[in-house]
């Protein structure tokens, strides 16, 4: 499972970083986070693009990928119906307030999948973003499709399906190039960080979307399936968009599809909500 594998090999890696950095084979996260340039604001402030969704036209798009992994073949008309999407990941703040209400259960404080071990635990025991005051407008991390689906339901929304969440990423563009170029700067972005950032530290995407790639994976509601084979049965739940401990762009790439079962806790993986207007 790679959003497993990757987020474990991400912190083993952040441990043991040379003090010499030189130029790695593949991004590795500093000890802590970099410095950001102070911005001169010449203006009003931005508005916070966080609790607001973007309205997404319906559309048919070719969907998938023919240079990517196999399980993102054939590529194939897909069809969406208007919807709308969080403009950003789920914050600390804002899952911590269905804690408040009683409608969500706490996020965990250590991961969680099929076979986690102690070391995995242990490697892990600060990424979790749980209630941290520190990490309020950072991704919520550490849930599970379950905490996911519960918190979109008492926003008044849903999980986005999957057909939902490459078209809202690529606005009906998935070509290689746009991909290769998108995992890349991810990529570059990742690497200042040893955990997740805060939201929208990202460029946004064709309907204004931010981090669709990086940060953290995402829940989608579909089940993981072969585009060919849409009622297989498979129990595990797709995520998209892979995340700040990913050691290789090509896994940031846009079609990239990634399962995850649904009981899996991680410090990589969280999620956003979807909402189908109102009649």
């Amino acid at each position: 499972m790679r959003t497993a594998l990757a987020g474990a090999l991400a912190a083993v890696l952040v441990a043991c970083a040379p003090s010499n950095p030189g130029v790695p084979a593949t991004p590795i996260a500093p000890s802590s986070p970099a410095a950001e340039p102070t911005a001169v604001v010449t203006g009003p402030p931005t508005p916070s693009p966080i609790g607001k969704m973007a309205s997404i036209p319906g559309a048919t798009f070719r969907m998938g990928s023919e240079a990517g992994e196999p399980d993102e073949m054939p590529v194939h008309p897909a069809h969406v119906a208007p919807f709308e999407m969080d403009l950003t990941e789920v914050t600390v703040s804002q899952y911590g307030a269905c804690v408040r209400a009683g409608a969500c259960a706490p996020a965990a404080a250590v991961v969680r999948w099929p076979g986690v071990t102690g070391e995995d635990e242990q490697i892990s025991k600060d990424m979790c973003n749980e209630n941290r005051p520190d990490r309020q407008d950072h991704a919520i991390n550490c849930v599970d499709w379950s905490m996911a689906d519960a918190y979109c339901r008492w926003a008044g929304k849903r999980l986005p399906t999957e057909e939902e969440w490459e078209y809202a990423a690529c606005g009906g563009d998935c070509s290689a190039a746009i991909q290769n170029k998108v995992g890349r700067a991810a990529m570059r972005g990742a690497a200042r960080w040893p955990f997740t950032s805060r939201v929208a530290s990202s460029w946004p995407g064709p309907f204004g979307l931010y981090d669709m790639a990086g940060n953290v994976w995402e829940w989608t509601a579909s089940a993981y399936c072969p585009y060919d084979h849409p009622g297989c049965g498979d129990t595990r739940r797709v995520v998209r968009g892979g995340s700040w401990s990913m050691v290789d762009y090509l896994f940031v790439r846009l079609t990239d599809r990634s399962p995850s079962d649904p009981a899996t806790r991680n410090t990589n993986l969280g999620f956003r909500c979807a909402r189908s207007p109102a009649p």
